[in-house]
């Protein structure tokens, strides 16, 4: 199910650039040779036969701006997008003239009211600073969502003093809605009277001002509900989720942390929890949960087993992170096969397929046993400075870590965007150099600033792994500042050390190399090319194909066994 979703969504996304690639086309061919006279003999036209039903689905594969554009096709197409059953308007997009966003917004409304036109999906992005244009969102609210029986309903308040839009309680009595997605609405503080939500099956809260009872009295009345969305709701403290309803998916995030805040999840029905930042969480037996992300959460009272087959059998994917009162903890779970863990875990994951971890220290883990073929991901932020004792615990642990993950086809990625040390110790290598196991990497990426102790770090880090590829990085003929440019100091370090300079062998670690290629990759092809020669500056065929010059490149690398 979950590669058929997947799928889907490629063929939607891909179908509205065909259209929107297509409808730019069409719009320049009838601007330079309008033909009023048109015989309907050409594609365009033989599209516009389609039923209105079908024309208004193409149409909802665009944006509210690009379906208006449609007009200029031909005569049958000039009134269609009028019509479509989908409504989107963005303040942002009429350059701050509020006067005509309104106004287009009126007669819009007005002509589907008119025609006793039904909408399925309503969106408007406004700024909450204009008593007028508040005046009309309410007039026409009620309309919409009563009405024209919308199913799916977007409001979207922006504003730069806090200001909350006071949602009219006529929303709630909405019995088509199936989705629902408020930003920085401010709900009802006492209790409603009714809510009708017979048949919603996605709620949305973003920056949305909601109290406790409110919650609890709108999640009662929506049985059907399979996705809550929480996003830095005010005024919630207790999330309570009973058996009652039918949820599948469940996200609440309060990135600045509040301890008083509480979670009681008791839906059997879940298959996804992802809480971020807050204080306590009440576990209970989840027999459907496949997908479980923690972040910030207090976990230190939960139960030793609680990731075990006794509370959580269908596990497959597991993400904590941040939970710092939890500092060790041990998995034994045979169905969990997607893993990014704390700092210390004992694993016994026979079915692993994925193994992920981002941090800035690489954590203690020891697995027990593993499945046949998996791959792991590991994620650094390297801070440390070569003038402390610092740098050789941080490569002791990473050289620990890519043991334990040895049997696994290994992906690291190593950034640093800080300064650092500035001596060039190589000592630090060479004493380092007889206490590790070299581990063979198969990706490898270096991204950041790099100060001069680059050169020891390499030394450092070629001792405990060997890349098979090395990158991708970036490289362009043109002088590039910022995050970009420090990428294309370490890719010319690499050019000169591994292309040009493999005669001259600086570096210890140059001599156990056998063979150095450069790859280039094909946007058009979307795939990975050998550039002939050994230098990459003599180049600029492939990067002119780019109109600000750069290339993604690669090594690959083939070290004498060890």
């Amino acid at each position: 199910m979950e590669s058929q979703n997947q799928i889907f969504c490629y063929i939607k996304r891909n179908f509205r650039v065909y259209l929107q690639k297509l409808l730019k086309r069409c719009v320049e061919i009838q601007t330079t040779e309008r033909d009023d006279d048109d015989d309907g003999s050409n594609s365009m036209d033989r599209i516009s036969e389609l039923p209105e039903d079908i024309l208004h689905h193409i149409l909802s594969f665009l944006s509210q701006k690009e379906a208006v554009q449609t007009c200029v096709l031909s005569k049958s197409w000039r009134y269609i997008w009028s019509t479509r059953p989908k409504i989107e308007f963005q303040e942002d997009c009429f350059n701050g003239n509020k006067e005509t966003f309104m106004s287009t917004l009126d007669k819009t409304l007005q002509g589907y009211h008119d025609q006793k036109l039904c909408i399925q999906e309503f969106r408007v992005d406004m700024w909450v600073d204009h008593s007028k244009s508040m005046s009309l969102l309410e007039k026409w609210i009620s309309r919409v969502v009563i009405n024209m029986r919308v199913k799916t309903f977007n409001l979207y308040m922006l504003s730069h003093k806090c200001e909350y839009f006071d949602l009219p309680s006529v929303v709630f009595k909405a019995e088509s809605l199936q989705k629902l997605y408020l930003h920085r609405c401010k709900l009802s503080q006492n209790p409603l009277d009714k809510v009708l939500f017979k048949y919603l099956q996605t709620l949305t809260l973003t920056l949305v001002y909601i109290e406790d009872e409110t919650f609890e009295k709108i999640i009662s009345c929506c049985p059907l509900i399979e996705k809550l969305y929480l996003n830095s709701c005010i005024g919630l403290k207790t999330v309570r989720v009973n058996k009652g309803c039918n949820l599948k998916d469940f996200v609440w995030l309060m990135y600045n942390i509040q301890k008083d805040l509480i979670v009681e999840i008791n839906a059997p029905t879940l298959e996804t929890i992802k809480i971020v930042g807050i204080g306590n969480q009440h576990n209970k037996y989840f027999p459907h949960l496949k997908s479980l992300y923690m972040s910030e959460v207090r976990l230190a009272s939960w139960s030793s087993d609680i990731f075990s087959p006794n509370y959580m059998p269908t596990l497959k994917n597991l993400t904590i992170q941040y939970c710092y009162d939890l500092k060790e903890f041990q998995l034994s779970n045979n169905s969990i096969k997607h893993l990014i863990p704390i700092d210390k875990v004992v694993i016994d994951a026979p079915n692993i397929v994925k193994f992920e971890y981002v941090g800035d220290i690489a954590p203690s883990i020891a697995f027990a046993t593993t499945s046949s073929e998996w791959k792991s991901d590991i994620r650094l932020s390297y801070d440390v400075c070569f003038d402390d004792d610092a740098s050789s615990s941080w490569f002791f642990k990473l050289n620990k870590l890519l043991k334990a993950l040895n049997q696994s086809e290994i992906s690291l990625d190593i950034s640093r965007y800080h300064g650092g040390g500035r001596r060039n110790r190589h000592m630090i290598a060479d004493n380092y150099g007889g206490l590790c196991e070299v581990v063979v990497v198969e990706h490898l990426k270096l991204t950041g600033y790099f100060p001069s102790s680059f050169p020891a770090f390499l030394n450092c880090l070629f001792r405990i792994c060997r890349p098979r590829i090395l990158g991708p990085c970036s490289y362009a003929n043109a002088k590039i500042s910022g995050f970009r440019g420090q990428d294309m100091q370490v890719t010319e370090f690499f050019c000169k050390n591994l292309l040009m300079g493999r005669k001259r062998r600086h570096y210890v670690w140059q001599q156990d190399l056998e063979e150095v290629s450069l790859e280039c990759f094909d946007e058009s092809g979307r795939e990975w090319h050998r550039i002939r020669g050994t230098t990459l500056f003599a180049r600029t065929d492939a990067a002119s194909k780019n109109p600000y010059g750069e290339q993604e490149l690669r090594f690959r690398l083939k070290w004498r066994e060890i």
